[in-house]
């Protein structure tokens, strides 16, 4: 969604958190506030990604890749937009608490949102830094001093490298496929603990068809947050790195999936843009599953070649339809093994097609 201004801070309320819920192949960060005018809790902002997806984004690419951010990058556009506003709230004119808080809430938009048209976000972890300054912004106006959301950004380093030990020895499917196992062979100093506190309760999803309740959480930390999450992984989930993003992400099968549910924001092919990684990667799969063998690459070589010279008018239309029906045949036959693949080089050699 995209962050849209609040009018007053009535839509926030007091002691504003982050919570979070994971149904449904999805996981919701919300914001939740007390009503000062009773106990109800308000949830004004929501956001949703894929399993794991929030954890991946931290971590950043694990190998170099053109668009997406490695680990290093991950952190400086954390900072950076940090910086921006701290900036904007320092500089300030305005006395105002709602202008503040919209410019943080436009300023950080740039984090949660995609450039493309997507229902799901990215970046979440990094929300709870968000609405403490916004906390902040509520108690105190200008005179926020930034240590606890300055304590959030260095928690977010600091889990940068332990949610990626957590991602590869203890999540990773290729690794093992029981975490819990996996879980009593590592250093647990090493990565996030996963015992938390905070509020417990259920959720009603959807009364109108039949209600389901759903377990959501409320930490009390930032901490509690990331052990609340490892906890849940752990039990229900595996992790895999996108083979299209290289980036982590969770899924709650016994199938292997390759592919995550990210949208794509840059790509070396345009027409990618705006798609998933998992729905591209999905049709390269099925692509090189067709053409992985050694005839079927040799046949679209050769085909290519020669339909390329028909275009340019160096073969005609009807010595092109007679060739190719040719060597279709050709090539089925090495399929099929009644000739072998020399025979088949050697074919498409001494019948290169000429005027």
């Amino acid at each position: 969604m995209q962050i849209t201004p609040i009018l007053s801070l009535d839509q926030l309320g007091t002691d504003i958190r982050v919570g979070i819920t994971m149904h449904d192949g999805q996981e919701i960060f919300f914001v939740t506030g007390k009503d000062e005018n009773g106990p109800d809790d308000l949830i004004p902002m929501s956001f949703t990604c894929g399993y794991g997806v929030a954890f991946g984004d931290l971590i950043g690419s694990v190998e170099p890749m053109d668009g997406i951010p490695d680990p290093e990058k991950t952190i400086s556009s954390i900072e950076e937009i940090y910086e921006e506003i701290r900036s904007c709230v320092q500089s300030s004119r305005s006395k105002d608490k709602v202008d503040m808080i919209n410019d943080i809430l436009l300023i950080s938009d740039r984090l949660f949102n995609s450039k493309v048209e997507s229902s799901d976000n990215k970046n979440l972890l990094v929300l709870p830094l968000v609405v403490e300054v916004i906390s902040g912004i509520i108690k105190s106006g200008k005179k926020y001093n930034f240590k606890k959301s300055d304590k959030i950004l260095a928690s977010l380093k600091k889990y940068q490298k332990s949610l990626t030990l957590f991602a590869e020895d203890v999540m990773f499917y290729d690794k093992n496929n029981e975490p819990a196992i996996a879980l009593t062979k590592i250093d647990r100093n090493k990565i996030p603990s996963l015992s938390y506190s905070g509020l417990t309760s259920v959720m009603v999803n959807n009364p109108y068809s039949g209600p389901k309740y759903i377990e959501t959480f409320v930490p009390d930390t930032f901490d509690d947050l990331i052990s609340y999450l490892c906890n849940r992984y752990v039990q229900y989930y595996h992790f895999q790195c996108c083979s299209n993003c290289r980036r982590y992400f969770a899924f709650a099968t016994d199938s292997k999936i390759k592919n995550c549910p990210r949208v794509i924001e840059t790509a070396r092919y345009s027409k990618d843009i705006g798609k998933t990684c998992f729905d591209v990667g999905r049709l390269r799969s099925h692509v090189r599953s067709l053409y992985s063998d050694e005839t079927q690459v040799l046949y679209q070589r050769n085909y290519k070649a020669t339909f390329a010279r028909k275009k340019k008018g160096q073969i005609s239309e009807d010595h092109f339809a007679a060739w190719s029906e040719v060597a279709r045949a050709m090539r089925d036959l090495c399929l099929e093994g009644e000739i072998t693949y020399d025979e088949l080089e050697k074919w498409f050699k001494d019948n290169y097609l000429r005027e």
